[in-house]
């Protein structure tokens, strides 16, 4: 049996900061046994600080990729655990049992929280840019984050997996702030950014190609765990 019902996964590159924001503030509100798992680039400037903002969380250092491969590598250490939630380093959990409301939600499927934005920051309502998954789904498909895809559309993907197989649940009392730069009251932009953006064109065109090719067989993948039998809570 696992030793914990949720593991959280967060590439992190330059942020000790947001490393202990984040820390703090899941211990300040999970009240299930969720566990945070970081993922470190090892040619990161700030490794040393990362490493210690992140005790006594756990942590892997490897060689530099992109946010989608780093969830995938860090899904495949956890496939124990009944569910998976992938969160940003810029995120801040602020409602108490956001983590237990997310997996009571996700039960053979997904759930996301309410992120802070609304429709009125130019956000598309209903993409999960944070999420909570069965990690069924994770098996199924053989990966958590579109493979070919490096940072942006990932949480388009997971939108129409969820909605084609109507497993995808809005959980609004959850509130999972994210504080990137375009959100009023947001941090401030970095290199992190900087280079994020850099891989947007390469990935709507990965996402487009994805919806034409392959979007039907992974619906029909994630509809299969939705028909099994839920996890108990």
């Amino acid at each position: 049996m696992t030793s914990h019902d949720l593991a959280v996964l967060i590439p992190s590159r330059g942020r000790p900061q947001n490393i202990s924001r984040l820390r703090f503030a899941c211990a300040a509100t999970c009240e299930l046994h969720t566990v945070l798992h970081f993922g470190f680039d090892n040619d990161d400037p700030q490794l040393t600080e990362n490493i210690k903002a992140v005790s006594p969380c756990a942590y892997t250092v490897a060689d530099r990729t992109h946010l989608g491969p780093w969830t995938n590598h860090l899904a495949s250490l956890h496939m124990d655990a009944p569910y998976l939630a992938s969160l940003g380093d810029d995120m801040l959990p602020v409602t108490r049992g956001w983590d237990r409301m997310l997996v009571e939600a996700a039960q053979a499927g997904m759930s996301y929280p309410e992120l802070g934005r609304g429709p009125e920051h130019g956000r598309q309502p209903g993409v999960p840019e944070a999420i909570v998954m069965d990690t069924r789904i994770v098996a199924a498909l053989g990966w958590m984050c579109q493979p070919d895809l490096d940072h942006w559309y990932v949480d388009n993907v997971w939108r129409d997996l969820g909605t084609g197989a109507d497993c995808l649940t809005y959980v609004p009392e959850a509130v999972v702030l994210h504080k990137h730069p375009n959100v009023p009251g947001g941090d401030k932009p970095d290199a992190t950014y900087a280079a994020a953006a850099r891989s947007y064109d390469h990935d709507l065109t990965v996402y487009q190609r994805w919806r034409l090719r392959r979007m039907r067989e992974n619906i029909s993948a994630v509809r299969r765990v939705r028909e099994a039998a839920p996890h108990p809570v």
